[in-house]
């Protein structure tokens, strides 16, 4: 019936099949480590890509407020510069009236033919 070289057979083909139960569990367990690792992984993808878009505009905001503090600069410079020319021509056209009222009030003087009456006051 059963002889020893059946059971040594039966015992090795067991043990085999024990071996190869453990391996399948391992492999198993080795998949779901790989899953978890899998999901961890996405999850931080998840975290830095939000991270990223909030970079993103907050260096689009940190442009927008660079390019409002150029933009104003040059508004002030343009304010200021218009401001200067408009207190220039308010001068002038003081000084000419000035020295046309000065013409009116003064007998006609010859002048050489070419010259400019001087808006600064001096003959």
């Amino acid at each position: 019936m059963w002889g020893r070289g059946n059971i040594g057979r039966t015992v090795e083909e067991l043990t085999d099949h024990l071996r190869l139960v453990d391996h399948v569990r391992a492999l198993q367990d080795g998949q779901k480590e790989i899953a978890e690792a899998i999901r961890a992984v996405n999850s931080r993808l998840t975290s830095i890509e939000a991270e990223f878009r909030v970079l993103k505009a907050e260096t689009q905001r940190d442009a927008l407020r660079e390019v409002q503090h150029a933009v104003q600069g040059v508004q002030t410079s343009m304010h200021d510069e218009l401001t200067r020319m408009a207190t220039r021509l308010a001068v002038l056209e003081q000084a000419l009236r000035r020295e046309a009222v000065r013409q009116q009030a003064q007998p006609a003087t010859p002048r050489a033919p070419g010259t400019l009456p001087r808006l600064d006051g001096a003959r």
